[in-house]
């Protein structure tokens, strides 16, 4: 037994599962010897990444220590059961098993077994985002240590408080839990988790913008060799490629970090993977490259969800909010520049923006989709800055080159966003939202089911706002008379989406925009043989 212990101290698994097996099968040992090296045999396996083969020996433990009567080996062993399914990312079902264990191992005053079982319940609750109800679990699991003398485990939770105060940002707390954990290691000679611990202590420096530092610490960690668990080398590979990023080095910074995803994969760690999505996308927004950060946002969020991690949820949600309010502040940049050009429009792009949406909820879109949409409604006229402000203020009908200047607004709007890595329907709603239901539209004439369901259904928000709002060659139009006028235009609107849209602004009795000042033009068309036109 002293053996496998110290090898488990020294990092060697295997053979520390050797030991462990033949004390299984050694009919010498006494039934309580046997019953705990098969729980550590489990134990070890799992450190090793055969999460399978744990299961298996762990549903044995559970089994024989049922069999022999032993309450407290049966709640020792229902831990490590817990611990299993919390690898795997099942926090409900690992929560449930540790409080059976606990139940269990109260019944028969097992201090160390509720000790134990307290540390991980600290550890789900950490998980979750509960770090108070966390910390409160760790200090009942630290005096039950010190109460029992069991100084090496005490050091452990300290690491887990440490972890905790770090989440809380009260970092000089953490800074003093971790030096006490490393002191309490080195006078151990536990080696394992003196690394963890150092682990931890580098995460600090990054957390505190001390990149030299972190990079001092990481570099012991990062030599290391010998049999090392995937999860913690996957957390070191992790780090390295953080410090990396920081210090702008990006190649190196996605090496290391797709290093760790594919140790998050080896040793199917649901919170690893999160955490290095989560980082990748940091990398990518460094690097502008936003269809994938979006991809590795959503992906974290999702394992984050998975694992109930609500506080790391947050966090993810914060970044999904920062990145579409960059979006969002582009576009209404860009919209304010056109709508600078044409005071008679001023507000178009946000009122378009609200109708479309409106309009593409009720045709079931979901919500990240509807984002994005609502970010081309935004931009869809960008392209008319290329437009002399005098065309686009000009009383009359346009000349026939005025229209075809004005009629290749849409391809200028797509050259102007051209090096944006645009997720979604953007380039769609800016390219062909005065493309026809019939074919006769511009620029690229397509008609029917051809056209990209985000453009038909701009098209649709975009004309009725259009008539409603008084412009520069035509009085605003009352509800009912615009509905009329799109009703009756022909071949220009899908049917389906043109009469969900009218049905809803009848029902909201959608009042008409206020006329601006100006010189009034009977004429309702703008441009030759284009139908209702914006």
């Amino acid at each position: 037994m002293d053996q496998a212990k110290l090898a488990e101290r020294e990092g060697r698994w295997t053979d520390a599962a050797v030991s462990y097996e033949s004390l299984v099968r050694d009919p010498l040992a006494s039934e309580q010897t046997r019953l705990s090296a098969l729980r550590w045999l489990g134990r070890v396996y799992l450190e090793q990444g055969n999460r399978g083969a744990a299961m298996d020996v762990l549903e044995a433990a559970v089994a024989a220590a049922t069999q022999a009567g032993s309450p407290s080996k049966i709640a020792q062993a229902l831990n490590v059961v817990a611990i299993v399914h919390q690898s795997s990312g099942d926090l409900d079902r690992a929560e449930l098993i540790y409080r059976e264990a606990r139940g269990t191992a109260e019944s028969t005053r097992d201090s160390e077994a509720m000790a134990m079982i307290d540390q991980n319940l600290g550890t789900v609750a950490s998980i979750r985002g509960d770090i108070r109800g966390a910390l409160e679990s760790f200090q009942r699991s630290l005096t039950g240590y010190r109460a029992l003398g069991m100084l090496d485990h005490a050091a452990q939770v300290l690491n887990n408080i440490g972890l905790a105060y770090t989440d809380l940002g009260e970092l000089d707390e953490a800074e003093a839990a971790y030096a006490a954990a490393a002191e309490a290691f080195g006078e151990q000679h536990d080696h394992p988790n003196e690394m963890n611990v150092a682990l931890n202590q580098v995460q600090l420096c990054i957390a505190t913008g001390r990149f030299d530092d972190a990079q001092q610490r990481v570099e012991p960690l990062l030599a290391l060799t010998g049999e090392i668990a995937p999860s913690w080398r996957g957390e070191v590979f992790r780090h390295v490629g953080v410090i990396a990023r920081e210090r702008g080095d990006y190649v190196k910074a996605a090496e290391y970090l797709g290093r760790a995803g594919e140790c998050a994969e080896e040793g199917e760690d649901l919170l690893l993977k999160a955490d290095v999505a989560e980082q990748l996308a940091e990398l990518y927004w460094t690097q502008k490259r936003h269809r994938d950060m979006l991809a590795h946002l959503n992906q974290s969020h999702a394992l984050y969800s998975r694992l109930k991690a609500q506080h790391r949820v947050a966090q993810v949600e914060r970044r999904n909010a920062a990145l579409e309010s960059r979006f969002l502040e582009m576009a209404h940049h860009w919209g304010d520049s056109i709508e600078s050009k044409d005071h008679y429009t001023q507000g178009h792009c946000e009122r378009v923006a609200f109708f479309a949406c409106v309009l593409a909820d009720s045709m079931g879109m979901d919500s990240r989709s509807l984002f994005w949409f609502r970010l081309g409604a935004l931009l869809h006229d960008i392209g008319k800055i290329i437009v002399p402000t005098e065309v686009l203020n000009k009383a009359g009908p346009l000349t026939g080159e005025e229209w075809e200047m004005m009629k290749r607004h849409p391809e200028a709007g797509l050259e102007l966003v051209a090096d944006i890595d645009f997720p979604g329907d953007v380039r769609a709603v800016i390219r062909n939202h005065h493309e026809r239901w019939d074919g006769t539209g511009y620029p690229d004439g397509l008609a029917g089911e051809e056209i990209p369901l985000a453009a038909r259904i701009l098209c649709v928000a975009d004309v009725y706002d259009a008539l409603t709002t008084a412009r520069s060659y035509r009085d605003s139009m009352p509800h009912a008379r615009a509905a009329e006028e799109m009703r009756s235009s022909h071949g220009q609107f899908d049917p389906e989406l043109l009469g969900a849209f009218l049905n809803w602004a009848d029902s909201e009795d959608v009042p008409p925009r206020a006329t601006p000042q100006r010189a009034a033009v009977p004429t309702m068309e703008h441009s030759p043989g284009q139908g209702l036109t914006t």
